[in-house]
């Protein structure tokens, strides 16, 4: 058994045999694993958050380039999703996450230090070619442990990003209209994380084993297709509400001042952080796919709230929060049912697959949403807007997941060996 020090120096235990040994080696792997999922909401909600004064500052009051740089970096998610997955199937998981995670951190480091639109959407494709690498990999690596723990697990990776997206409203809007400093911090962030995944993850993930070929159908099955859908139209919801337009919203469209709006934003980081780990917890319970459901509600139902019911801060931190309460762990519990309908050899793949299509989805939203804005925007201009590209999304997002199949069966071999323990004790 290895000591805790050594994990993710030895080749001889894989993740799934060193994670099995103990609740304790689960645990801090788990955690270290879901750790760059921090650096994704971070930044993200850093650079959203600060887009309206950072885009201005290089190109003028062009509401429509907010939306094109956000697109430059959802292209880089987008596309890198599927090298991620890929390469999680075939290669080493860890290199995966520390070759990416390094590009990440070289160049959230860099839109800091920006003074023109090309080097800012450069520095904005960077950091999405990053995230799409290590992000259907963190994902896939936390869900194909143990098929028992599938739902925690992924939830970890939900936490933390929710984590991410509660802190960074408030650490960029005392700078505003600088905004040097928070990307600095990013970078270093990557930079520690990375050292904790040299350190912890073990080099081996699972052992290969020689099997038939799997089918066509087996990989493009009625989940797949009806997941795929509806994280389609989740994508477009995200990226035309929440993290393209929303606190231009908040400022230009209610009037609501700039701390302000950073509490209402951080709202949806909360209610990820806060309910991400029980409903994980749940869906491991009761199935998946009642809780991928439950959460897709959720989101269609704080983007009514947010863009079309409320107009009080009271209103809008509620409405904020019940959004990140879905949104904080839809994706990846949504992820984790495509992991449960397809065969263990290709859960990389397969979660690369859904991330892929679900960063299509969230490159058209931004400057779908654009089209709505004039060069200075009207309230009624952000209701119409919302309507068309957040809430109605958000409410087909809802119905596909309603006709996919609860999945009942481990397609992993391995157990965890302190879960068998604990229920032989149970029985004697």
């Amino acid at each position: 058994m290895s000591s805790i020090f050594t994990m993710g120096f030895q080749k001889k235990e894989t993740v799934r045999e060193v994670a099995g040994e103990s609740l304790k080696k689960f645990i801090l792997i788990a955690i270290i694993a879901g750790l760059p999922a921090f650096l994704e909401g971070f930044d993200g909600e850093i650079y959203s958050f600060g887009s309206n004064y950072i885009v201005p500052v290089l190109t003028g009051p062009l509401y429509l380039s907010i939306g094109l740089i956000l697109t430059g970096y959802a292209i880089g998610i987008a596309i890198f999703s599927l090298v991620g997955g890929f390469l999680f199937d075939r290669y080493s998981v860890k290199n995966t996450v520390i070759l990416s995670v390094l590009v990440f951190s070289a160049f959230t480091i860099m839109t800091g230090f920006v003074t023109t639109k090309p080097e800012l959407f450069i520095a904005r494709l960077g950091v999405g070619i990053g995230v799409g690498i290590f992000q259907p990999a963190g994902v896939a690596l936390l869900g194909d442990i143990f098929y028992e723990t599938r739902g925690k697990a992924v939830s970890v990776w939900a936490t933390f990003f929710s984590v991410g997206l509660f802190a960074s409203p408030y650490l960029i809007e005392p700078f505003l209209p600088a905004f040097r400093l928070p990307f600095e911090i990013s970078g270093l962030l990557a930079i520690i994380i990375l050292a904790l995944i040299v350190m912890v993850i073990p080099v081996t993930y699972k052992k290969q084993k020689k099997t038939s070929r799997i089918k066509l159908s087996g990989v493009f099955n009625r989940n797949i297709i009806l997941l795929s859908l509806s994280i389609f139209f989740f994508g477009i919801t995200l990226f035309a509400g929440y993290l393209g337009y929303f606190s231009d919203y908040l400022e230009k469209g209610l009037l609501i001042s700039t701390g302000h709006a950073a509490v209402i934003a951080s709202m949806a980081g909360a209610g990820g952080f806060i309910m991400a780990f029980p409903i994980g917890f749940i869906a491991d319970r009761i199935g998946r796919k009642y809780m991928v459901v439950i959460t897709s509600v959720l989101i269609a139902l704080g983007s009514a709230g947010m863009f079309f019911l409320f107009k009080t801060f009271d209103g809008l931190i509620v409405s904020t929060f019940i959004f990140g309460s879905g949104w904080g762990v839809y994706v990846d519990l949504l992820v984790a049912l495509g992991q449960d309908s397809v065969d263990d050899r290709i859960v990389g793949t397969i979660s690369g697959f859904l991330f892929f299509i679900f960063n299509v989805g969230t490159i058209i939203g931004g400057p779908l949403y654009a089209t709505f804005l004039s060069a200075i925007p009207t309230f009624s201009q952000f209701k119409e807007g919302a309507i068309f590209t957040v809430i109605i999304p958000a409410a087909l997002a809802v119905i596909f997941t309603l006709f996919t199949k609860k999945e009942t069966k481990s397609t992993i071999s391995e157990h965890p060996e302190y879960l068998e323990e604990h229920s032989l004790k149970q029985k004697s």
